[in-house]
């Protein structure tokens, strides 16, 4: 496991390039979406752009879009100090896949499913994510609300090779209201055997960096750290 973790830790020393190749579902109409960024592994900091290609603007606030996709690219999480077991970075050079259900305060859903992959120095991920239940009311097609609120997201090792990550998201509407999700996924190594790590947290803190009028780009950076709560020595 030491020996995992040691490899990992120099795998990604440095800055780390990503990169998103997403087909979005909003319905019946589809979005094709790519984007970029840059992050700092070992710190927990990173930062991604994505862009709707053609002149057809995304239909579902980016804030929303924006951190379900980046909550994929979890090997980019600090667990440096955290004595917890990195899962995430000591998947590759094998990747990940991931299933994620994120379950909306109106009834709305966005199911997806990605894989992450590391080719020539940078981590892809490629996404299907389908959209259903946003009314045209929903605050998620508002183009007003707030950025993502810092939060906190549980990992706990399901068996060797998977963790399972549930994360309660909240935005504030126009009126100051909370917009709230259940955001619950699953990762399975696709390396050799991974080790199943005991149950800790990751706080996340995002701030959206640059949001088209148009809505067809978003930009935003992300913060996030891994912690364990033990206050007793067994």
């Amino acid at each position: 496991m030491d020996a995992r973790m040691e490899r990992s830790a120099s795998f990604f020393t440095g800055t780390a390039k990503s990169k998103v190749i997403a087909e979005i579902m909003v319905d019946d109409t589809e979005y094709k979406v790519s984007g970029e960024g840059f992050a700092c592994p070992l710190e927990g900091h990173q930062t991604l752009e994505l862009h709707c290609s053609g002149t057809k603007a995304m239909s579902i606030n980016w804030s929303i879009l924006g951190t379900i996709i980046q909550s994929n690219f979890k090997l980019f999480t600090q667990y440096t100090g955290s004595c917890v077991y990195d899962f995430f970075k000591t998947s590759f050079p094998g990747g990940l896949k991931v299933e994620t259900t994120a379950s909306f305060s109106d009834g709305a859903v966005i199911r997806g499913n990605s894989s992450l992959t590391y080719v020539k120095d940078t981590v892809i991920c490629r996404c299907n994510i389908q959209c259903e239940g946003f009314c045209e009311e929903s605050p998620a097609r508002a183009r007003d609300l707030g950025q993502t609120l810092p939060c906190y997201e549980v990992i706990e090792g399901y068996k060797a090779d998977e963790v399972t990550c549930t994360m309660d998201l909240e935005w504030n509407d126009s009126d100051k209201q909370k917009y709230l999700c259940r955001l619950e996924s699953s990762f399975v190594s696709g390396g050799t055997g991974n080790f199943a790590p005991p149950r800790h947290f990751i706080g996340h803190h995002f701030k959206i960096t640059d949001k088209s009028p148009n809505n067809l780009h978003f930009a935003q950076r992300c913060k996030s750290r891994a912690n364990r709560i033990s206050y007793y020595k067994n």
